[in-house]
């Protein structure tokens, strides 16, 4: 492992740990990214530990991140060859990257040490003696609808069949989790439940968003809307859990003709283009694979009456955050993440209980969406609301760890008194 970036000469007061860092390596590296330049804002001093694939772009966009590289090892190199030891991979990262916090905390022993990812509840985590530990947002135990198990592959199958097992092999085995001074919990009730599977204590679990959004996107006017309007997006890495196949099969059964917009690229978007020339939706469904300038995505979204996102294995749902505080109401699965995000008022949710079902009830949804501007607007407004007032900005979110950072340091300064 290499040194640290930049100077490390005065105390921190916070350790971030996550493998990726970085704006182009999707949704857990950017949230990680965010993390800690919102603390930074906040005046929090804060150290990085993340990896050395990331040096390049941080060095270069982020000059003035302190920050300390975890090198690869050849054991790294191997299991990368291979999605299926993706968990392995993560533990060799962890463990490296403990080590590397026990350097920094001999400069800053009274340092809160943050894990922000990987965040799956059955990962088992490193112990760090004396050090102040927090886990999380910890969001997972997530799996298909009853009625959608048909659509698992096996990967999925074999991690809902393991899970008590692994579990049970944390109160054995494992005590990163359960040594931690306190768990961020953002998956909800399944969440809770795992983890005490693997003998994590009530006091411990606290309470989490799983990730913030960008207070720039509630600055910006809200998305307002009146009269008809036919266009309606998905977005998002375009991936076979993500129920995308649903929305264009429920524009055969809408009674308007609804136009959709596929934002996201991923390896179902050749399947998905295949089903549009099969089902002969050509003409009402267009697939915007890359949108170069994320800044003007916000601008953009402006055209649309809603934001569709059956997906039907989503722990969080950072894009159903983003559409909400725009100001666009979410048709989504009352399943998962979205179902912990969305409310009557500010959208529609529809139990997975048949994929006939979720598909009629798409499309009765648009079309209802799509003639009601008067309810498309009551539920935009709610949805902004609801957004800031359940902190989903970063702002807020990274206030509220700062409570837990605080309680984390009272509690054990009070402990050695």
């Amino acid at each position: 492992m290499t040194g640290t970036a930049a100077s490390s000469n005065s105390e921190f007061d916070v350790i971030l740990i996550a493998p990726n860092v970085s704006e182009q390596m999707g949704g857990e590296a950017i949230k990680a990214l965010q993390i800690y330049l919102e603390l930074e804002r906040q005046g929090v001093r804060v150290h990085q530990i993340t990896h050395e694939r990331v040096q390049p772009e941080l060095t270069k966009n982020h000059p003035q991140m302190s920050v300390s590289y975890v090198s690869d090892t050849a054991i790294e190199k191997t299991l990368h060859r291979g999605k299926i030891f993706e968990q392995l991979l993560n533990m060799v990262f962890l463990h490296a990257a403990a080590r590397q916090a026990r350097i920094v905390l001999q400069k800053s022993p009274d340092a809160v040490v943050h894990f922000t990812s990987p965040v799956s509840p059955v990962l088992p985590y490193p112990v760090l003696p004396n050090a102040k530990v927090v886990i999380g947002p910890i969001n997972g135990n997530i799996h298909y609808p009853p009625a959608f198990r048909h659509r698992e592959k096996l990967a999925y199958k074999v991690r809902r069949w393991l899970h008590p097992s692994m579990q049970f092999m944390h109160r054995i085995s494992f005590a990163g989790k359960r040594t931690a001074n306190a768990l961020l919990v953002a998956g909800g009730k399944r969440t809770y439940e795992s983890l005490r599977m693997a003998g994590c204590r009530n006091e411990q679990l606290v309470d989490s968003i799983d990730s913030g959004i960008m207070d720039r996107l509630y600055q910006s006017p809200r998305i307002t809307h009146e009269g008809t309007n036919f266009r309606f997006f998905h977005n998002g890495r375009l991936v076979e859990h993500k129920g995308t196949d649903l929305i264009i099969k429920s524009l055969l059964k809408t009674k308007n003709p609804i136009e959709l917009d596929i934002i996201g690229r991923g390896p179902e978007l050749g399947n998905l283009r295949a089903l549009v020339q099969q089902l002969s939706l050509d003409n009402r469904v267009r697939f915007i694979e890359w949108v170069p300038d994320h800044s003007k995505l916000a601008d953009m979204l402006r055209q649309y009456r809603a934001f569709v996102f059956p997906s039907l294995a989503e722990a969080n749902g950072i894009v159903v955050q983003e559409a909400m505080v725009q100001g666009l109401p979410v048709i989504a699965c009352n399943w998962g993440g979205p179902s912990l995000l969305v409310t009557p008022e500010t959208g529609i949710l529809i139990d997975p209980i048949s994929e006939d079902y979720v598909i009629d009830q798409l499309a009765s949804s648009m079309d209802l969406l799509a003639e009601d501007g008067a309810l498309a607007e009551s539920m935009s407004i709610q949805a902004r609301s609801r957004a800031y007032e359940n902190g989903y900005l970063w702002s807020g979110v990274i206030r509220d760890w700062r409570k837990i950072y605080a309680k984390v340091t009272a509690s054990r300064v009070t402990s050695r008194a």
